[in-house]
């Protein structure tokens, strides 16, 4: 330890020789990841290269190794977890499985306002009912020709498949108009 601490190359050397399978063997008890038990390594020995001159006792290095490695290891193990890759396509569908941003519940909101206004100018109050029906079914905003389904079907009395789909045909027409 004196001749490593007067810079000698060979006595460094030799105490990583005789110590580096305790430090590796401490650090792969976390089960850290290889690149962070590489780090941890490293950094213990760099600790030892600045605690080497104030070390006084030869015979209580290894204890003194394992436990500076310890503690390595654990700071290493306590960064890696707050510091976790994540991967940009889930954020992604993390999003669009979350709410929807505000522009588009704004531009659905102006889609649904639009279409009330035309259902407003149809003329047959018939069609006119099975409309709202079918627009406050339609909750994912799709226009399925044959309307909504449910368990009561969201149909009014009387209303077929073919009057729907001349409710919407007369709906899309309305809404391509200018107002």
């Amino acid at each position: 330890m004196r001749r490593a601490c007067r810079g000698e190359h060979r006595a460094w050397e030799a105490i990583v020789d005789r110590h580096l399978p305790v430090v590796n063997a401490v650090a792969r008890s976390y089960h850290l990841s290889a690149p962070d038990r590489e780090d941890a390594v490293q950094t213990v020995w760099l600790t030892l290269n600045q605690h080497l001159p104030r070390l006084r006792s030869p015979e209580l290095l290894r204890a003194w190794l394992r436990r500076v490695t310890r503690d390595v290891c654990g700071r290493q193990r306590r960064q890696s977890a707050r510091l976790r890759p994540v991967d940009p396509q889930s954020l992604l569908q993390d999003v669009s499985a979350g709410d929807p941003s505000p522009e588009s519940a704004y531009l659905h909101k102006e889609e649904h306002d639009e279409l009330r206004r035309a259902i407003r100018r149809l003329t047959d109050p018939g069609e006119r009912r099975a409309a709202l029906l079918y627009l406050d079914g339609a909750t994912d905003g799709s226009c399925d020709p044959d309307g909504p389904r449910s368990a009561d079907d969201r149909e009014g009395p009387g209303t077929t498949t073919n009057q729907r789909r001349r409710m919407l045909r007369r709906l899309r027409r309305l809404l391509e108009e200018p107002t």
